[in-house]
Parts: structure tokens; C-alpha cells; sequence
């Protein structure tokens, strides 16, 4: 299976350019994905969008239209400028080759951080087939610029798969309708923009909670390759660094992987990041 992960910053290239066909070009040009995650998606936001792009998600569904998708917002507002079709909206989306077994939004802590800014972020989650049985891989985008929330953040997905694995050692009483058991997922990805570093406590919490850094998987003690700052030394003045990851549950831990970060491009302030797993 081949993941691919990646901060778009709503097509906003290095340039100073809003393009949303040089991503889709790029993405396409990277290689054949079974699952692609977007983060800093948006639509009908005239701060962030072209002129002529202005629902972005209609750009990627339209241009993958053999995969299926699974999109979340944060918010949908009613637009503000005039000659926009629908709501606004900020999130993040997944693109599926094969057709998803279950898909859910989970909408992620925020808790009040006075005088700091805030946009209300979701984990947009999807169960697919593998070969291990169904595998569900949580697409997110963590905050920037309060630790505190973000922590709170890290502590829901924790606790998201927590019940995962009681649910799997304890199966609930099966039934008909919505009683059903369900696809229950036997293992979990998370991946995405965490908006933090390896030096970080939030990077340490996720090991102490039995989270795999899938670049240590495949790497051991090699330093990160860096997912930002690399051509941004505006937003981003200590320099290239690492903030974008996919996360293993414990179930993946001797699971043959490759992970890999594509640091040649200059069409986002991020990384794309690509992982290749053995399920």
C-alpha cells in the first residue's frame, strides 16, 4: 500500500503563487497512490483561493475522478464575497483508489486560548481493505499556535485509538441496522501536519503512548529529512526542519515499510511526505 501526505497551503506555492493544477500535476507526477492526504484544503475563501480556483476541493475530485473522497471541515460558513457558489470551508481531504469500508469526521479539541489564534480542525478518517483486514488511516492537521491545544488534540487521537483496540479485545454484542459490527480497523495511520518537531514534548507523548514514527521505523537514528522551511525562510526562520509524520499503531511495528520525503519542490511551504507499506 502507498500513502502520500502532504501541506498544500491551500496551492499556495513558494512564489507567492495560488495554483491548485501545479499540485494536482505534482501528485500525479509522484508516483501511483492508494491514498492520498491533503491538508489546507479550502473552499470559497477569498484569503486563500485563486480567483478562478475558487472551490478547491471541485478541483481535486474533478481531476481524481477515479478515486473516491472523503472531505472534512473544520467550519462552513456563509461566504462573505459576492459571486461565490457555496460555503466556506478549511480542511482536509483524503483520496481513495478503492472504495472506502467506513469514513468518519472526528472534530478535534479546542479549548479556549485567550488572545491566541485558532481555527477549529478535524481528524478526517478512513477504513480501508489491506491485507492485514481493514485498516483505518486518520488525515489531520494539528494546531499552530497554541501547545496547550494542540496537546489536547494529540490526547483525542490517543484516545480514538484506545477504544480501537478495547473494542477489538472486548467486541461489542453484534445486530442488525446500524447495530452491526462494522468494519472495525486492526490497525492505525495517522499522518498529516502535527505542527510539531522531534524536539517537542507532543513528540515524546506520542512515544510514551505506543505510537511508531514511521521515519524511525525505516531509519532508526537518521536525523528527519526536513517537511518545512526548506525554500520558506520567511514563515519558517529556523530553517528546514521536520513537522509532518506518519504515526503507526503498535499493531504496524514489525511491518516492512519505506518512508521517504520529497524535498525538491516549491510549491507549498511543506513537504509532500510517502509512505510504502507491506499490507
Amino acid at each position: 500500500m502507498r500513502l502520500f501526505s502532504w501541506n498544500i497551503q491551500s496551492g499556495k506555492g513558494c512564489d507567492n503563487i495560488t495554483n491548485i493544477d501545479r499540485i494536482v500535476e505534482h501528485i500525479k507526477s509522484s508516483g501511483d497512490f492508494d491514498l492520498i492526504c491533503l491538508q489546507e484544503v479550502v473552499r470559497n475563501m477569498e484569503e486563500y483561493c485563486a480567483q478562478e480556483q475558487m472551490d478547491q476541493l471541485k478541483v481535486f475530485t474533478r481531476a481524481f475522478f477515479d478515486f473516491h473522497f472523503v472531505w472534512g471541515t473544520g467550519f462552513s460558513w456563509p461566504t462573505a464575497g459576492q459571486n461565490v457558489d457555496g460555503n466556506q470551508e478549511f480542511g482536509n481531504l483524503t483520496l481513495v483508489k478503492t472504495q472506502a469500508l467506513d469514513h468518519r469526521v472526528h472534530q478535534l479539541p479546542m479549548p479556549a486560548a485567550k488572545g491566541k489564534k485558532q481555527m477549529p480542525r478535524v481528524a478526517v478518517e478512513t477504513v480501508l481493505e489491506s491485507d492485514i483486514g481493514p485498516l483505518s488511516v486518520i488525515n489531520t492537521h494539528l494546531a499552530y499556535h497554541d501547545s496547550h491545544e494542540r496537546q489536547r488534540q494529540l490526547e483525542r487521537l490517543t484516545l480514538l485509538d484506545n477504544e480501537r483496540k478495547n473494542q477489538l479485545a472486548h467486541p461489542k454484542k453484534a445486530d442488525s441496522g446500524a447495530y452491526r459490527a462494522g468494519p472495525l480497523a486492526v490497525a492505525r495511520i495517522l499522518c498529516g501536519d502535527f505542527n510539531f518537531g522531534t524536539e517537542f514534548s507532543e513528540y515524546d507523548y506520542l512515544i510514551e503512548n505506543a505510537w511508531l514514527d514511521a521515519w524511525r521505523v525505516c531509519n532508526k537514528d537518521k536525523p528527519h529529512s526536513p517537511t518545512c522551511g526548506i525554500f520558506d525562510s520567511k514563515q519558517w526562520p529556523q530553517g528546514p526542519h521536520c513537522r509532518d509524520f506518519f504515526w503507526l499503531s503498535s499493531e504496524l511495528a514489525s511491518t516492512r515499510m519505506r518512508m521517504e520525503v520529497d524535498e525538491d519542490t516549491a510549491l507549498s511551504d511543506h513537504q509532500p511526505i510517502k509512505l510504502e507499506i507491506s499490507i
